[in-house]
Order: structure tokens, then sequence, then C-alpha cells
């Protein structure tokens, strides 16, 4: 009984270009999602309801570095209130609950595909794949 393994040597090259992937490849790859996420975030801002009063919000989204594999895009704590107009608030004011006006969900439900490329760009050039 023989057993023969046709294209065994490609399977293994592809195994170990997988195994390649190092961490500054994988921080690289965050990094260039959470740049689009955060430049998709910052078009999204006034799109929704929110008014333009000083008209700096967009400059209050920025990103972390990656640590253990992990990276944020948000608001800075200069724009604490981006928050508030994303998951909506209770203003004592006019004493009544103001809704939601999310910019940073839908930013990243529409990005999720574009940000899944970057990743497979990053690590196919990292790689020697393209």
């Amino acid at each position: 009984m023989q057993i023969e393994f046709d294209g065994i040597e490609e399977l293994i090259q592809e195994i170990e270009k997988i195994e390649g992937i190092t961490e500054e490849l994988k921080d690289e790859a965050l990094i260039e999602g959470a740049d689009l996420l955060k430049e998709r975030m910052q078009q999204e801002v006034y799109a929704n309801g929110l008014k333009p009063y000083s008209g700096k919000a967009p400059s209050y989204i920025d990103r972390t570095n990656p640590k253990n594999g992990e990276i944020f895009v948000g608001n800075t704590s200069a724009g604490y209130y981006l928050y508030f107009h994303e998951v909506g608030f209770y203003n004592v004011w006019v004493k009544r609950f103001i809704p939601p006006r999310p910019f940073a969900s839908i930013a990243y439900e529409n990005s999720k595909n574009d940000i899944l490329d970057k990743y497979a760009e990053v690590f196919r050039k990292g790689l020697g794949m393209r």
C-alpha cells in the first residue's frame, strides 16, 4: 500500500507563511483597520442629526495604540458628550429623554468588510503574497 500526497510541499509552505504572521504584523493590521474606522467615524459624526456648533467633534475621535492584540477607536475625554449622543440621555433642563443619534455604531457596521479587507491587505503584503 502506497500513499501519495500531491501538493504537500505547497501546503507546508502556506502553513509556514500563516505561522509567519508576527505580533508586529498583527499590530500593523490593527492600526490600518483602526485608522480606517476612525476616518469613517469622523465623517459620520454630523451625518445623523448632531449639530456642528463648534465643529470640533471629529477631532475628538481617536484611536489607541495596539496592546495585547486589542485596539480601541472612540472619543477622547474632550469629546465625552459624543457618548451621550450615541446612546441617548435624559436632559434635566427639558425633563425628557433625548433619543440617541448614533454615528459610531453606524460607521462600524458599514465599515466591517472594509476593515477586514485592510487586514487581509496588510497580511498579504507582510507575507510577500502580493
